[in-house]
């Protein structure tokens, strides 16, 4: 019987680790649905560059169907995903805050993905209970933005993968992830936070957790509106809403995971969630201010108008 030392929720999931995985905030034991371990790996198949990157890695990727998934970053460590259930961590480093980072980005991820869920690379937000999302190129002010919302004391969801539950017969609705955003120095500066209430961040120069204070969503909240934020501009252009056919693709772009995975029946499955959404869901395109005053006008008029 294998001994779990550690407790933690994320994405409406009770996970049971062998790691310590701050930012999550240990719960009691229980039942868990994802088990995360040490141990070495099962021979993958070939390995395969991947558009992810962190820490400054380009991560590869293999798989023998959906259900048996790897994701290495090698050579600082290794990850098998199985059935949905299943995390195996592969490595010597003992760094938690390094562990963490990996396990709770991409590694958690491909679970979620195995369970069926429909995912994205942005953020989320909780506004008068429903849930907006942002989505953006590298550098559109994804995790600034939410950072903005966060400081006017409006509720969190997720940073850096948003998680939804699609069904053709109810409402999508955002699962929470766990109370973190991760925001670069210049976005500390410019919003004026407390740098002794952030925490930094092995993934990158200058990049800080905000973690202890701020408002957390712990339910699902029925998705309202998502949001594509264009690179930061003086002159703020007129949002766009991007026609119901055209949502779909727009959503593949911002796939968060390994673009081998979306072949087949997946690519179908997450096709037809996309034209699920793109009928309840609008999408609009937008430009955020890139001087902070701006920005929190930008907020407060977002805030009025979802």
């Amino acid at each position: 019987m294998e001994v779990i030392p550690y407790y933690y929720s994320a994405y409406g999931l009770t996970l049971g680790s062998e790691i310590r995985l701050p930012p999550l905030k240990e719960i009691n034991p229980c039942l868990v649905d994802v088990l995360i371990k040490r141990a070495p790996l099962l021979p993958s198949p070939s390995l395969q560059p991947t558009k992810i990157f962190r820490a400054g890695l380009q991560a590869t990727f293999a798989q023998n169907g959906p259900q048996q998934l790897w994701l290495s970053w090698n050579p600082l460590l290794s990850f098998m995903v199985i059935n949905g259930k299943e995390i195996i961590l592969d490595t010597v480093q003992r760094d938690e805050d390094v562990l963490s980072l990996f396990t709770l980005s991409e590694a958690l991820g491909l679970i979620l993905f195995q369970r069926g869920y429909f995912l994205l690379h942005g953020s989320a937000i909780e506004l008068q209970g429903k849930g907006v999302v942002f989505l953006g190129e590298p550098g559109a002010g994804k995790s600034t933005t939410v950072a903005a919302f966060a400081q006017q004391g409006v509720r969190v969801i997720s940073d850096d993968m948003v998680c939804i539950q699609v069904s053709k017969t109810e409402p999508p609705l955002i699962l929470p992830a766990f109370p973190q955003i991760k925001i670069w120095e210049t976005t500390v500066a410019g919003l004026q936070l407390a740098k002794n209430e952030l925490t930094a961040v092995r993934e990158g120069v200058n990049k800080f957790s905000w973690h202890e204070s701020i408002s957390f969503t712990e339910n699902a909240v029925p998705l309202e509106q998502i949001f594509v934020l264009t690179a930061p501009n003086e002159v703020e252009d007129a949002p766009v809403e991007v026609p119901k056919h055209q949502i779909p693709l727009e959503l593949l772009s911002y796939f968060p995971l390994a673009d081998a995975l979306l072949q087949g029946e997946p690519l179908k499955d997450y096709f037809e969630k996309s034209i699920t959404l793109a009928q309840v869901v609008p999408l609009v395109k937008i430009s955020r201010p890139a001087d902070f005053t701006k920005l929190r006008a930008f907020v407060n008029h977002l805030k009025t108008s979802v």
